[in-house]
């Protein structure tokens, strides 16, 4: 009987401490990441809404040198000066880490969750206004979004 109660608790409390570990991970990235601010602009109207995400175009300001890559290959974004390159650069104070996949840089930041009711709306206005993603970027290059503005607003606001 002792036993038992010893494996059920474990059994529960492992699931629970791996889901507080993960968020606790990603809330300190959120956090102590630098925050960079990045041009997008919505690309596919066919499936620009996919599920629940805004999928959008991150405009890097530097030329994707994955048009001309062959296969996946690991890419990284040095932000200051904004230059891709193939090998992670030394010298650069913060950088995106990506792959380069379908001939396109993917970084992990192209789609931001929205609620279903705000969708359509959201949808639409990214494909006619200026927007932007706001994104914390670690010391390790794994970038994150944490918001998006559109026509210089908090999504939200809409």
């Amino acid at each position: 009987m002792i036993q038992s109660r010893k494996f059920l608790i474990a059994a529960l409390a492992v699931p629970i401490l791996s889901l507080t570990a993960l968020a606790g991970y990603k809330k300190y990235k959120l956090s102590f990441g630098k925050e960079i601010r990045l041009p997008v602009q919505g690309y596919d109207p066919r499936d620009l809404l996919s599920g629940h995400y805004l999928i959008y175009r991150v405009d890097y300001g530097a030329k994707d040198p994955c048009s001309e890559a062959a296969g996946n290959r690991d890419l990284f974004l040095c932000l200051e000066p904004r230059k891709f390159s193939f090998e992670s650069p030394a010298n650069c104070s913060t950088l995106i880490r990506g792959v380069c996949k379908d001939g396109r840089f993917e970084a992990g930041i192209e789609k931001f969750f929205v609620p279903e009711e705000k969708a359509k709306i959201l949808e639409k206005m990214l494909l006619s206004q200026p927007a932007e993603i706001i994104l914390s970027v670690p010391e390790t290059g794994r970038a994150q979004v944490k918001n998006l503005l559109i026509n210089g607003r908090l999504w939200s606001e809409y």
